[in-house]
């Protein structure tokens, strides 16, 4: 059985004891087999000391730069970001990077800007030899990033289609990981 104790029902987590599998909140005591404690999601510390924090607990940035538009002249990247549809994922940081990078040179050089290219890409394997995809594709407008475009796999996909995406899942991996890695 899986229950959700949201922090509104019962007051926030107090005190966890993992060795007793038991979470104490403000509202009782629960004993548990497996307990997924979920942190409050926000900005870290740092980009909070740094002013780049907004009343929501994200940093917002400008979309088409990445530059924050509470400290100008530092760019956020990553899940700190308030980054409109975008997912919170690698896959998503090494996109919004690029992008940075690209808005810093560009106005380092006095070059007009261009237009981001933001996606995320991320696989699911369901067995060694079968595995599922979605990739999205983002605008930026200068006052959000919304989803353009989304392929995902379908129900129903017959066994070499999954086969294939498990080939480009391993072939994306490795050319991810060197990419950040190198």
């Amino acid at each position: 059985m899986i229950e959700w104790l949201p922090g509104q029902f019962t007051g926030g987590i107090q005190a966890v004891d993992v060795k007793g599998r038991v979470v104490k909140t403000a509202g009782g005591t629960f004993k548990a087999a497996v307990a997924n404690i979920i942190p409050p999601q926000m900005a870290g510390e740092l980009a909070r000391r740094a002013g780049l924090v907004d009343q929501s607990g994200w940093c917002p940035i400008d979309p088409l730069t990445f530059e924050s538009k509470l400290q100008p002249g530092i760019y956020v990247v990553g899940d700190a970001t308030s980054a409109g549809d975008m997912p919170k994922s690698a896959f998503v940081t090494n996109s919004q990077a690029k992008v940075c990078a690209f808005a810093i040179a560009t106005a380092l050089a006095g070059s007009e800007a261009i237009e981001p290219h933001l996606f995320n890409t991320c696989f699911t394997f369901l067995a060694a030899d079968d595995a599922v995809s979605d990739a999205i594709s983002f605008k930026a407008t200068a006052e959000t990033i919304k989803i353009s475009e989304i392929l995902l796999s379908a129900v129903g996909e017959d066994a070499e289609l999954r086969r294939q995406v498990v080939r480009t899942a391993n072939g994306w991996y490795d050319a991810f990981t060197h990419d950040v890695f190198g």
